[in-house]
């Protein structure tokens, strides 16, 4: 299943991340994700806000980037199994209350199903207060991680 390395690649470094990210920051990955939520099709702006809060913050640059090589290298294709579970997206979307639950568009594939699973997890994630402590609660990203470390390389 091919999911958005991106996205996920910062998920993965924000949980990594030993330095806490300061209020600009913060404010930055909010707005990023309301974008997101209000307009994934409109990728290319939303990445590249993500990417100036990246590249602004050399710690969570440096994990982006290890990360990101990871994921490019199994051209995001990751286990199905290794993505939330059912459970893990209800228990993290209704912590939110101003998210619609909404039944996908007819003729969706299993890899736009895939993004959709990351982009909420990532809009409400960037939208907390403390993304770094939201995301260290994910289990998932311990799935992926774990699995993504046990790839040669």
């Amino acid at each position: 299943m091919c999911v958005n390395t991106t996205l996920l690649a910062l998920l993965l470094a924000l949980k990594e991340l030993d330095v806490p990210l300061n209020l600009k920051e913060k404010d930055a990955l909010k707005k990023a994700s309301q974008q997101l939520e209000l307009d994934p099709g409109d990728w290319n702006y939303i990445e590249q806000g993500l990417m100036r809060v990246i590249s602004a913050n050399s710690s969570l640059h440096q994990q982006y980037q290890a990360i990101k090589v990871k994921l490019d290298e199994i051209d995001g294709n990751i286990l199905l199994n290794l993505l939330p579970t059912k459970a893990e997206l209800e228990q993290e979307l209704a912590t939110d209350s101003t998210r619609e639950i909404r039944g996908y568009k007819p003729g969706e594939s299993a890899e736009s199903d895939s993004n959709i699973i990351i982009n909420s997890m990532v809009s409400v994630t960037l939208r907390s207060d403390d993304p770094p402590a939201a995301i260290k609660k994910k289990s998932f990203l311990d799935r992926i991680k774990k699995w993504l470390d046990q790839k040669p390389n």
